[in-house]
């Protein structure tokens, strides 16, 4: 197993309820990930651009730019980096595997709540 710590394995969050972020930052940390961590889709698709990240997880219903709007921006892009694993975020457990998602191209739902087991092995299997 690799050390999740290394910067290639670095993770990007983008999450606009507090509590949600404070809940899935602190298991991010106890699993041993290093992360960047945003309020909202505008900040996730500019610090995408700026950094280099393994995974994205990303909310659904935030704020002027969503989950969706994220992920369709990634895989506009152009390069190798259209292709990284995108993880939602959604407590709409009716949404999973819907065609929106599809469309998308997003790699994996998680449904809110998930666990810290759940959150580790959807992570571990993309990375």
């Amino acid at each position: 197993m690799q050390d999740r710590k290394v910067g290639l394995n670095k993770l990007l969050v983008a999450e606009d309820n507090p509590i949600n972020m404070v809940i899935v930052t602190h298991m991010l940390t106890s699993l041993g990930y290093t992360f960047d961590a945003v309020e909202n889709g505008f900040d996730c698709l500019r610090l995408f651009r700026e950094n280099e990240y393994s995974l994205v997880l990303t909310d659904i219903s935030m704020p002027e730019i969503d989950g969706i709007e994220v992920a369709t921006e990634i895989r506009n892009g152009s390069g190798e980096r259209r292709d990284i694993p995108i993880i939602a975020l959604t407590a709409n457990a009716d949404l999973l595997g819907t065609e929106l998602f599809k469309a998308a191209r997003i790699n994996e739902v998680l449904a809110k709540p998930f666990s810290k087991a759940e959150l580790r092995d959807c992570i571990e299997k993309w990375l």
